[in-house]
């Protein structure tokens, strides 16, 4: 009997321990989990209730391949950046269950509260490399797979830095002090202020592929490492010169990602308005009261008209977060179908294609395939179909109607 305070003691302070250990050896099993890539459902790259965002950007040097990074928490009221692990592997093909580790003295990281960023050193590689990131969160025991395709004409050979931070989003905002970061001495800038057009519905014949050439509105040198303020909206284009086929591009934007001027908000109604509507809603030209009005017209109600403006600018700024390329996301091919179908329920990446797949509500899946310019080496085209067109109409009067 004068034993038992003992034991009961023992298996009180044995119990957490066991928690512990199970935690410790699902976490093992989490991160040490050999999977192709090739069977992932990638939805949640675009899913903006994820607990966080994860961007890379590779940058050409003239001894090899340098991989920016930042894992940006979108709350940090439930998490803390401690409860991330990152773990880097390079592959050769997407079938590849598991990759070589990329040495821990390659890989450079800080951290704070919000966000865990840095670079990772790769070799130059006559063959194509696909580096993998293994993002691990031992309290959530969950594990999410990012890839990217790195290939010997990958054009991208200098970054953007903004606030000593690489600049890992497709855009920057007007007036923003930044330096481009380069091998090279001296960089040429060209300026472009085409406004490209909206993307064709999914049923439209035809695929919208990039131009690889277009003719600038103005170019001029600058050195490297040498601060700039960017003023003008537009695309812009940087190389060592004009006869490279290496460089890299990105917008400048001044109400974005979020539209909030009353006339940033007129184009993107341009996939659920009939034309004679999108003539009114251009027409007011930020007059508040005159576009409510268009509004209230499609919507036939003022609370509906409330919900479908919050429901669909939501998805534009998502849209211009994620597919900003050489035109504004919301434009882009999968810009739209995000806006107009949402969050697909699956994603399946591959090195040339992307395949979404809504088969919640809709039942439908629509293929992306990659097209590839120096403007973005990473854009992808829809392949449209005339099979989409009764689904397409079927979810714009959704729209209208303020059902999503």
């Amino acid at each position: 009997m004068s034993s038992m305070p003992t034991i009961q003691k023992f298996f009180l302070n044995f119990q957490p321990m066991m928690r512990y250990l199970k935690l410790f050896l699902l976490f093992i099993s989490v991160s040490t989990q050999a999977q192709s890539l090739r069977e992932i459902n990638y939805s949640y790259r675009y899913n903006p209730a994820e607990p966080f965002s994860f961007a890379m950007k590779p940058q050409r040097s003239a001894t090899g391949w340098n991989m920016h990074y930042r894992l940006q928490l979108r709350d940090t009221s439930i998490l803390h950046t401690d409860e991330f692990v990152i773990r880097w592997d390079v592959r050769k093909d997407l079938s590849d269950k598991e990759g070589i580790l990329i040495k821990p003295e390659r890989i450079a990281k800080s951290m704070d509260n919000f966000t865990i960023e840095g670079n990772v050193g790769l070799d130059i590689s006559a063959d194509t490399q696909i580096v993998v990131v293994r993002v691990l969160n031992n309290v959530a025991k969950r594990a999410w797979l990012f890839w990217q395709l790195v290939d010997p004409n990958y054009p991208v050979d200098g970054i953007i830095i903004n606030q000593y931070k690489s600049v890992l989003d497709n855009y920057i905002k007007t007036g923003t002090k930044s330096i481009i970061q380069s091998a090279d001495s001296t960089k040429v800038i060209s300026y472009y202020n085409d406004n490209f057009p909206a993307a064709a519905p999914g049923f439209s014949e035809g695929l919208a592929r990039v131009s690889p050439l277009m003719n600038d509105d103005s170019t001029y040198s600058l050195p490297t490492n040498t601060e700039i303020d960017f003023t003008l909206k537009g695309l812009y284009l940087v190389q060592k010169d004009t006869s490279e086929t290496h460089g890299f591009s990105f917008r400048v934007e001044e109400d974005y990602p979020r539209f909030e001027k009353v006339e940033s908000l007129a184009d993107p109604l341009i996939y659920v308005c009939t034309k004679q509507e999108y003539d009114r809603v251009k027409n007011a030209k930020g007059d508040k009261r005159a576009f409510d009005k268009v509004v209230l017209s499609i919507t036939g109600d003022a609370n509906r008209a409330k919900t479908f403006m919050r429901s669909y600018f939501k998805r534009v700024e998502t849209a211009n977060q994620l597919f900003t390329s050489y035109k504004e996301g919301w434009k882009t091919d999968r810009g739209m179908i995000y806006i107009i179908f949402g969050l697909p329920d699956q994603v399946f990446a591959f090195t040339d294609r992307e395949v979404w797949t809504y088969n919640t509500q809709f039942d439908i899946s629509f293929n992306f395939t990659k097209s590839s310019t120096i403007f973005d080496p990473d854009n992808y085209v829809l392949i449209r179909d005339k099979k989409y067109t009764e689904t397409w109409y079927e979810v714009i009067d959704l729209w209208r109607n303020a059902r999503f």
